[in-house]
């Protein structure tokens, strides 16, 4: 009887193993900037200067305008489209096929802080309803939340293009936090600072998450700002991060602890 038991209690883990999506298991990558992953970072406009020192990112803005918004973005997540070309009868035939966004995600970063500019993390989408390539994104600096769109140059889009914000209208006198968390869940944020909850917001629209990384505002036009940031993790269920971002598999955030 024992036998049968144990045998039937096998079958049972088997198949609850089995039959669980993989998506269940935490999908983790984390930088801790001892060096400039080229692979996993691009930088967003032209005002701006990003390297890694004694395990920190730093980062320098010039702006030549009033106001010039920096992207360091993640690269890790496939881009939003994908060009492929076709040869058909000796012409060229470009197709333009949209990658799914990432819709379930936590961002933790470690001790950032910023001299005579604003900075912070940014998550963006394009909307192809309204016109241009120009991205929609929340900013979540280290005293705000801010909304904008922007153009590939880091240069802001048109005010007509602009969409209604979600988020509440609030100033913080927190140029540097110890830690900045951002959650996001389906068109859902949460945003954390210093382990409080700052913010909570829903924008219905913002399903799923196409462009993502740090923001550097400077807004000096002679002068020079600057910003650091000790760590940077992204964790969430499934999460599709390219293979040359070097993506860590865990159990979840259990065994990270550990």
């Amino acid at each position: 009887m024992k036998i049968v038991v144990l045998i039937t209690t096998k079958i049972i883990i088997f198949f609850t193993f089995t039959i669980l999506p993989s998506s269940i298991f935490a999908q983790v990558y984390r930088d801790n900037f001892d060096d400039l992953k080229e692979d996993s970072w691009a930088i967003w406009g032209n005002a701006s200067k990003w390297n890694t020192k004694r395990g920190f990112l730093r980062s320098t803005i010039q702006t030549p305008f009033d106001i010039d918004s920096n992207v360091f973005q993640f690269i890790g997540f496939p881009k939003p489209y994908e060009k492929f070309e076709i040869t058909y009868n000796d012409k060229l035939i470009q197709r333009k096929i949209k990658n799914p966004g990432h819709d379930n995600f936590t961002i933790s970063v470690n001790y950032l802080g910023t001299d005579d500019a604003s900075f912070g993390i940014a998550l963006g989408k394009l909307f192809p309803n309204l016109p241009g390539d120009n991205p929609f994104f929340y900013f979540f600096y280290t005293h705000r939340i801010h909304a904008v769109r922007l153009n590939g140059w880091g240069g802001r889009a048109p005010f007509e293009l602009w969409r209604h914000s979600q988020h509440n209208d609030t100033l913080w006198k927190t140029w540097e936090l110890k830690s900045m968390q951002v959650r996001f869940n389906k068109g859902h944020f949460q945003w954390f600072a210093d382990g409080e909850k700052r913010d909570e917001f829903e924008d219905p629209e913002f399903s799923s998450i196409e462009i993502l990384g740090f923001v550097l505002t400077g807004y000096k036009e002679e002068g020079e700002g600057s910003a650091w940031v000790d760590s940077f993790k992204i964790t969430g269920p499934g999460l599709a991060i390219l293979p040359q971002a070097k993506l860590a598999t865990t159990w979840g955030e259990l065994k990270q602890q550990q």
